[in-house]
This record gives structure tokens, sequence and C-alpha cells, in this order.
């Protein structure tokens, strides 16, 4: 069982790279990552772009693979690419397309095993664009919560106009 693999690595990443005492700090930025996952996948449930897809037992579903990506792993790779986040601004463009670049290739070789899937016009391209609004956004939210909740609802708009999605799917 693939997940149960990616978890028991995210927990080596864990152990290895977390300074626990630093969570708290994190900490809003893990619940803002949590609000816009969930937003995506209320508003596009019935119309996704991208979805887990179990390929190791029929149970194991986009929604049970979401939420342990929501709610462990995910903010595991939150708390370290935050923790480690460099200060100098030409080293900080490095460091999140080290981070946009891995988490895009982990998502393609998902895409590739048919763990991943995609649909409504979406593919590993947009993954790179997405990957890196997300990233840059959430270290914007780290150090300035304000100005990344605002930002963040222009890109809502903006990412509803490219991939809408029916408004009656929200019944």
């Amino acid at each position: 069982m693939y997940l149960l693999l990616v978890i028991i690595v995210w927990i080596l990443f864990a152990y290895k790279f977390v300074d626990w005492s630093q969570v708290s700090k994190q900490y809003p930025t893990i619940l803002f990552f949590i609000a816009i996952n969930f937003a995506y996948n209320y508003f596009y449930y019935n119309h996704t772009l991208w979805a887990f897809r179990g390929i190791t037992a029929e149970w194991l579903n986009h929604s049970i693979i979401n939420t342990a990506f929501t709610f462990f792993i995910c903010p595991i790779g939150l708390i370290i690419y935050l923790q480690r986040f460099p200060t100098q601004r030409k080293n900080q463009l490095i460091y999140i397309s080290v981070w946009v670049a891995f988490y895009t290739i982990i998502e393609a070789l998902f895409a590739h095993k048919e763990m991943y899937v995609y649909g409504h016009g979406w593919n590993s391209w947009f993954n790179i664009i997405l990957n890196t609004i997300l990233f840059t956004i959430l270290y914007v939210h780290y150090r300035k919560p304000l100005i990344a909740i605002i930002a963040a609802v222009p890109i809502a708009i903006i990412f509803y106009l490219f991939f809408p999605f029916p408004l009656d799917s929200l019944k």
C-alpha cells in the first residue's frame, strides 16, 4: 500500500528535519493550506481537475488519500519548507524552485502510475504553475498572513475563470 509507504517516508522526514519547538510558528500557515485545499475539494468535488486514485485497494479513494495528504503529509512538508526558508532573496527563488520541482515530479510520478489523475483540461504543466503560486503564497502567508489572504481572492477568481466548474454542481 503506497499511502502507508508515503506516510512512513514523511515521518522519517519529520524526525530528521522538523524543529518541533518551532511548529507553532508554522501552524497558521498549515491551517491556511488546509482551508485552500478544502475549498478546492468542495467546489470541484463533482468537477475534479486532479484527484488521487487508489490502486492497491478498492476502498482507497480520493477522499481518503487526500485526507492523509491534507492533515499529515503536506503539513510535515510545509513545516520543513517554512522552517528552512533562506533569508537571501536569490536563495529564496532557488529554494522555491526546488520545492516546486520536487512536488511536481512526485505528482508526475503518481500520474504516470495512474495514482493521480487529471480531468477537465488539467495536466502536469498546470501543476508547475499551481505549485509555484502555492509555495509562494504559503511563504507570503507565513510572513504576512493578511497580504496572502487578500492575494488569494483574485488568484481563486482567476483560477475559476480558467477552470470553471458548473455552478449547479454545488447542490
